[in-house]
């Protein structure tokens, strides 16, 4: 199975790069696995390790959801952890995904707690006009929407997930750490 990338992009500069591998499509979007101890670099040329557990890693399994519709990109991570980054709708762009961070952060952690992160970074986004008035509306709406999906268990956010996310695990493919041919922005 031949990796993908995806690049989520920071206003008004920067960019995460990692590897993940196209694992199917489906009613809710396009699914993606990036392995445990996967890297994922920055912009500036750094690398850490794809959806760590905490500083300094290591990094866990993860499976992550292009919606077809939807102002959101998600990761569903072994530890338990649904994070949402609220963005611009992923699109194929060559031979990467890509998407534009509109900085909320919705989650639900494991112990069932749903919130959403990064309000002041929204509004100072706004404010300085790196995210239109369009934009924060629906970043806004995105995040209310993802707060009741995941507090009420509503699909993707159930089983659904979970599921891409054993079945992905069990291919027992390995960490994608290459990216000597991508460039950085």
């Amino acid at each position: 199975m031949n990796p993908t990338y995806v690049r989520k992009r920071k206003r008004p500069e920067g960019s995460g790069l990692w590897g993940a591998y196209l694992i199917g499509t489906d009613a809710f979007g396009t699914w993606f696995y990036t392995p445990a101890r996967s890297l994922y670099r920055a912009n500036n040329g750094e690398f850490c390790e794809m959806a760590q557990l905490g500083p300094g890693g290591p990094g866990e399994h993860c499976v992550q959801l292009a919606p077809r519709d939807g102002w959101w990109f998600a990761y569903f991570r072994a530890s338990g952890l649904i994070h949402v980054d609220v963005s611009t709708p992923a699109v194929l762009a060559g031979a990467e995904w890509m998407f534009e961070d509109l900085e909320l952060d919705p989650f639900r952690r494991p112990d069932g707690t749903v919130g959403t992160e990064d309000w002041d970074e929204l509004a100072e986004a706004h404010a300085v006009e790196l995210i239109s008035d369009v934009e924060r509306d629906a970043a806004v709406a995105a995040a209310r929407a993802l707060e009741h999906d995941l507090s009420a268990g509503v699909e993707p956010f159930g089983r659904v997930g979970w599921d891409r996310l054993a079945a992905a695990v069990a291919l027992g493919l390995p960490p994608l750490t290459d990216f000597a041919d991508r460039p950085l922005d």
